[in-house]
């Protein structure tokens, strides 16, 4: 199950989705209307996996869609997967500081919409699923650098590091990659495909193993 991030749609997914259908997964995207709050597109979720009777299992969630997530979780706890995997990636689970930035003014504050409420600009329910990996991207590449001050440390353009960390996580891990790149790296694949192809109790192994190549690619050297 892959969910998108702000501004975006199911296309947004479909190159990470041709790699994890590559590597023997099947796949299908969630779309919602990211001007609606996280509570309510989780709810959207909720009915939506019910509808198309798709059982809880490993789900891989970009940036704001990491949020709705957390909200899934708790609003409808028979959807969090006890044995399955979750990849978020970029996902400020606390909130995010260019958000809260733009939301000081009238035109970002339209921009961002319910996206804002208990999500982008803090209040999402705590991290509480098990087996979770967090990816962040170190490559400050990305529209948050025209916010002045919002991205203080490594950043991948957009959200900072620091943002993507939470408790709750099983792992977290940095790649050289940017906010929208990720969903275009073939690094952010393999490390995708590994975990979640790992059984949860193997969730540690990860931080001292290169990624698992896909597509054919060669293995990373940096």
């Amino acid at each position: 199950m892959l969910v998108h991030g702000l501004w975006m749609g199911r296309w947004a997914m479909r190159p990470l989705a041709r790699r994890l259908e590559r590597a023997g997964f099947d796949t299908v995207t969630f779309g919602y209307p990211t001007r609606a709050t996280p509570m309510a597109n989780a709810d959207r979720l909720a009915d939506w996996l019910t509808d198309r009777s798709i059982p809880a299992g490993r789900f891989v969630a970009h940036s704001l869609g990491g949020i709705v997530l957390s909200h899934l979780f708790q609003r409808h706890p028979a959807t969090c997967p006890s044995n399955g995997r979750i990849v978020l990636m970029a996902s400020p689970l606390g909130g995010s500081r260019v958000a809260r930035s733009l939301a000081a003014g009238r035109l970002g504050r339209w921009l961002l919409a319910g996206s804002l409420e208990n999500g982008l600009a803090g209040g999402a329910p705590g991290w509480h699923a098990p087996h979770t990996l967090m990816l962040a991207g170190t490559r400050p590449i990305g529209p948050g650098r025209l916010v002045p001050g919002a991205l203080d440390g490594p950043n991948d353009g957009t959200v900072t590091v620091a943002e993507t960390r939470a408790r709750g996580l099983t792992a977290h891990r940095c790649l050289p990659v940017n906010h929208f790149g990720m969903l275009l790296s073939h690094h952010v694949a393999s490390e995708t495909v590994r975990f979640l192809s790992e059984s949860p109790l193997d969730h540690g192994a990860h931080h001292d193993h290169a990624p698992r190549p896909v597509d054919g690619e060669q293995e990373p050297t940096g």
